[in-house]
């Protein structure tokens, strides 16, 4: 396996810890068997990371913070809620790029800029979205038509961000 490989299995395998961690962390009763299921499809996934597991992994992170946490109460959980979202596309990302290339090779430089790139807007554009979601959350009068507005106005900048990341880097004549 490659060194290159090798750092992004290693990322991937921190990904999903971190998920795990703070899936745990934030649960007023933890699910057991699913951090164990979870930690062995984290070992596969690092180690076959085109496998058709990784869905299942990510799937099941999701479905654990969902079935295990509660909804975000006050600041400190509505911060745990957007650091487990880039935890959960860290782990998607890592696992999606090593999967795009046999062990054996390493990663290109411009893949990995061109990956990192995208998956820095995409955490960066989740942050208003969150912030919408957090401080509608934590309103006397739900639904508010101002945060709906900001909501949409949100969701447009990051339709036009990865609009604009995903055309593919030309030169120009």
């Amino acid at each position: 396996m490659s060194r290159s490989q090798f750092v992004l299995r290693g990322i991937l395998v921190t990904a999903s810890l971190t998920l795990l961690v703070l899936t745990l962390a934030a649960s007023p009763h933890p699910i057991i068997v699913a951090a164990v299921v979870l930690l062995a499809l984290t070992v596969y996934a690092a180690i076959e990371p085109d496998s058709v597991f990784v869905t299942v992994l990510l799937g099941g992170h999701v479905l654990h913070w969902l079935s295990a946490v509660p909804v975000p109460a006050d600041t400190a959980a509505w911060v745990g809620l957007l650091v487990a979202a880039w935890a959960g596309l860290v782990l998607h990302l890592t696992a999606s790029l090593a999967a795009s290339l046999p062990g054996q090779v390493p990663v290109p430089r411009l893949s990995l800029r061109r990956w990192t790139r995208r998956g820095a807007l995409v955490a960066a554009v989740t942050v208003p979205v969150w912030a919408v979601a957090m401080l509608s959350g934590q309103e006397a009068v739900k639904g508010e038509v101002s945060l709906t507005y900001a909501a949409i106005a949100a969701v447009a900048l990051l339709t036009f961000s990865v609009w604009l990341l995903s055309r593919e880097d030309r030169p120009r004549p």
